[in-house]
This record gives structure tokens, C-alpha cells and sequence, in this order.
């Protein structure tokens, strides 16, 4: 029998996961990295922690599934999104990957702000530019490391640095592409404009292909060192987003996916590369081919809830979700903006701080964590909003990402929407998602679409809204769209 190997390089870990033709997931390896910050504001990863962490993770996931590695047929990869990998001419990394979380580059997006405009910023690219995307880390290092980035000849994204590991070949795809801004989304192409105007050599950019198209042949020394056969084709894979909306099956417009995992992400797929005027979603190719979608995107929406347990001292995420589920809905009139690493979706500053709003002596810890739950279901609904303004009739709300294992989270999100909640029987989403990308690449299915219909199967949980909770989540929701307005003359200037 054959069976696919989905490796999937996040930002605070790796996972990889062996699956058969009909999605049985028979074995999942994890091995957890951090960030390093070497200067206030900078977030930095070597790329070799991702070969190391591949590496290890597809041997506990082969152990696990008890399968003979020689059947392994197909290999997918997923990555972090907008992190940039600078190699040399001997495709050596010149510099630590400068992350998507990385704050050192404010001066670069407004810079290319000053010189674009927003309107001319938003024909060009269809989205807006923040901190830590591939367009504003180069303009940094032209100015800050010269001597580095004259050495640059190739520019990838990590997952396309675990695939040159993989296959001794430079390549990259749609997915990842748009998400560097460097990108003509319509057209699907370098935009030759862009790069002629901040001087960015055209030459250190592979050639863009599709998701699922064979990249190359696994090594044999790479396959000696696993236990796998040499020659696996190994597909170009996608960006983490649209390969976790894959793994779930939202292939389609009219399906949304809510992640709550370290950040928040809103998707939905769209058929054409329809975007915000005024630059508050992004817009990126689908590992679909002729598909895009839309995005919203909140950087501390797990990393928040994960702030307060460390900040409280408690003992589990699951202790302080259960406390919080016996506070009535609006936590008492506490509020709280989840901005503690700046925002994107709808603010798109970096600048943007955390705050408690309306604590009192009658507030503990659980009123704190309801109105941080609430703070980051709040926010996602303001990113539903303009994606609902944009994309087809939403008909379904698929949820994926650590939430899903809390309750409480389902039912916020399913009270502040005002939609119901599915969930996929998924385990892993990006890595699934990435080994049914390799799976359509060596002809196990003959496309996506039949990919997910053998392999995604819908959770028999439905989680409904509360009629009472929605009328007071609306009221509440109104309250909290005035707080940023209000507050943001106070947060550092821009």
C-alpha cells in the first residue's frame, strides 16, 4: 500500500504526519523550536532547526505509523508564511531567516508606503505590507547588511529551503509567493515593476510553479538517513494557510476556516484575486490552481491566551478555559484588545498594544481570561466583516487549530459569528493538507478536489450560537469596535 508524508515547518514547531489514501492518519511526529531575539523587536530562526526538526519528526511519525518506510510514495511540505531565507551562490544560508514576526523593518513598509501609496501599493500586490514580509526584510538589508545582501542569490521560504534539502533544487510556488509581496497575485508572476523600482535583483527569485506539481526526487543520501526510498516525488507544497484550509477541505468558495492556533486566521477561498481597497485583508494564491482567497489575520490569538497563563502562573490551558466558561458572556464588563504584538487585521499596526478595559475589584482570574477569549473572538469577527464584504455568501465555518480542543472557544466563536461551527475529524491540518499535495503530485489522486473528497471527513459536532448570546455578543462587539479609536493616540507613533 501506498502513503503520504506531510511535513509541515511552523513557526514554533514542526510537525510531520504519515496518512493512506483514505485519510487514516497512522502516525504524527512533533518537535517543538523557538525564536531567537537577538535585538528588541528582531525574530530570527536558523534554518538548520527546521532540517533537524524534519528529520526527527518524519522518524517518530514512521515508528508511530508501523508502516515499512520503502512505501512511502508522495511527499507534501507546509510552511510558515512571509519568512525570509537568504542562500549564497552554494545555496548556504548567509544569515539567521528573518521571521514573519520579526518588527525591525517599520521605517521599510513606510517607506515603500511613501513611494507606492496605498491605491498604487494595492494595484501592485492586492495586499497591504507589514513588518516581517520578504519585500520589507530586503529593503532592510540592502540598507542595514549591504555586504550580506550583495552576496544574496537565492531568496526562498522556509518550507522551499526544507524542499532544497529534500531534492538539491531551488524552487518555489504560488502559495508562498504572494504571501512575499513581491508577487503580481492577479497574474501569478514576479512583478518585474516592483522589483525594478526597490532595485531587487529578479535573478534571486525562482521561478514560480504549483502547488502540487512534482519539485524533484527525494536524495538517496537524504533517503538513507530516513529509511525511505530514493526518488519519492517530493511536491512544491504550499504556504501553512492554504495548506491547513486543504487538510480541512475548504477548497471552495462559500466555506470558511477560523484557526485560533498561535495567531488567528480568517480564509476564504475566492475565485478570482478580489481584494480590500483600503488594505486591511490580505490576498493570496490557493494551493487550488485558478483559486485565491481572502484573509484576515490577528498575530496573539492562542500566543494570548498563552501570555495570561504565564502571566496568572496557572496550571493548564484547560484549568483556565474551564473557569472562564462559568463567567457569564462579556466577563462583566471587562474588555480586552489582543494586540500584544502589534495587529494586521483591521488595524495593520505595529505599533498596537494589548489592553484590559473596565477591570474592577470584582474581576479574577477567569473574568481575565473570558475577556481575552472573547477579545480574540472579537477581533476575527472584525476580519469576517470585510471578508463577507468581499468574498461569496459564507455558508459554512469550519474550525481548526488548538481551540478546537476547548469548548468554550467553539462557542464563542459560534455565538460572536452568529454562525454554526463545524469541524473536520482533521488531525494536524497543514501537514495532512501538505501530504495530500504530494499525494495529487505522484498521481495518487487526480486532483485535489478528489484528494479531499477521499481523505476529509466532517465531525459529527455541530456547535450552534445561543440566541441569547448572540443579541448580547452584537451589543457587546459594538462597544468593543470603539476601543481601538479610542485608545490607538495613546499606543507608540508609527
Amino acid at each position: 500500500m501506498d502513503y503520504m508524508l506531510g511535513l509541515d515547518i511552523g513557526t514554533s514547531g514542526a510537525k510531520a504526519v504519515i496518512i493512506d489514501a483514505a485519510g487514516a492518519l497512522l502516525g504524527v511526529g512533533r518537535r517543538e523550536y523557538g525564536l531567537a531575539t537577538p535585538r528588541l523587536g528582531w525574530a530570527e530562526q536558523d534554518p538548520a532547526i527546521w532540517i533537524d526538526a524534519a528529520l526527527s519528526t518524519t522518524r517518530e511519525a514512521l515508528a508511530q505509523s508501523a508502516i515499512h518506510p520503502q512505501d512511502v510514495a508522495a511527499i507534501g511540505l507546509s510552511g510558515q508564511m512571509h519568512t525570509t531565507v537568504c542562500l549564497d551562490r552554494h545555496a548556504a544560508p548567509l544569515r539567521p531567516a528573518i521571521t514573519w514576526a520579526d518588527q525591525r523593518t517599520g521605517p521599510q513598509v513606510q517607506e515603500v508606503y511613501r513611494r507606492l501609496g496605498r491605491e498604487g501599493l494595492a494595484r501592485w500586490t492586492q495586499n497591504p505590507l507589514a513588518t516581517g514580509f520578504t519585500l520589507a526584510n530586503l529593503l532592510w538589508l540592502q540598507e542595514n547588511e549591504p555586504a550580506i545582501y550583495a552576496d544574496i542569490a537565492h531568496v526562498l521560504l522556509p518550507k522551499d529551503y526544507l524542499r532544497y534539502y529534500l531534492i538539491g533544487e531551488i524552487g518555489t510556488e504560488a502559495t508562498d509567493a504572494s504571501g512575499t509581496l513581491l508577487m503580481d497575485v492577479k497574474a501569478e508572476t514576479w512583478n518585474a515593476e516592483l522589483l525594478d523600482m526597490f532595485t531587487i535583483d529578479a535573478s534571486m527569485l525562482p521561478a514560480i510553479q504549483q502547488s502540487t506539481s512534482i519539485a524533484g526526487t527525494l536524495r538517496a543520501d537524504v533517503a538513507s538517513v530516513l529509511g525511505l526510498r530514493p526518488g519519492i516525488p517530493v511536491a512544491y507544497g504550499s504556504a501553512d494557510q492554504p495548506a491547513q484550509a486543504v487538510g480541512n477541505g475548504i477548497i471552495r468558495p462559500g466555506v470558511l476556516s477560523s484557526t485560533i492556533g498561535t495567531g488567528g486566521q480568517l480564509l476564504a477561498p475566492s475565485p478570482t484575486p478580489s481584494y480590500d481597497p483600503e488594505l486591511r485583508l490580505h490576498t493570496f494564491c490557493h494551493a487550488v490552481p485558478t483559486l485565491w482567497y481572502n484573509m484576515a489575520a490577528t498575530l496573539t490569538a492562542g500566543l494570548a491566551f498563552s501570555w495570561l497563563r504565564r502571566v496568572l502562573h496557572a496550571e493548564s490551558y484547560a484549568a483556565l478555559a474551564d473557569e472562564a466558561a462559568e463567567i457569564e458572556p462579556g466577563a462583566d464588563g471587562l474588555f480586552f484588545l489582543p494586540h500584544l504584538a502589534g495587529e494586521r487585521t483591521p488595524h495593520m499596526n505595529p505599533e498596537a498594544r494589548g489592553v484590559f478595559v473596565g477591570l474592577t475589584l470584582r474581576h479574577d482570574r477567569a473574568h481575565l481570561t473570558r475577556a481575552v477569549m472573547e477579545g480574540v473572538v472579537f477581533n476575527l469577527r472584525q476580519g469576517l466583516e470585510l471578508i463577507k464584504s468581499l468574498s461569496a455568501p459564507i455558508n459554512q465555518v469550519v474550525a481548526s487549530g488548538g481551540s478546537t480542543r476547548h469548548p468554550l472557544w467553539l462557542q464563542l466563536q459560534a455565538d460572536i459569528y452568529n454562525q454554526p461551527i463545524y469541524q473536520t475529524q482533521t488531525s494536524e491540518a497543514a501537514a495532512f493538507g501538505a501530504a495530500l499535495l504530494g499525494g495529487v503530485s505522484a498521481g495518487m489522486f487526480a486532483s485535489l478536489d478528489d484528494a479531499c473528497a477521499a481523505t476529509v471527513r466532517m465531525s459529527d459536532v455541530v456547535v450552534q450560537p445561543d440566541a441569547a448570546n448572540v443579541a448580547h455578543y452584537d451589543a457587546l462587539y459594538r462597544h468593543y469596535t470603539e476601543l481601538y479609536p479610542a485608545l490607538s493616540a495613546h499606543f507608540p507613533n508609527r
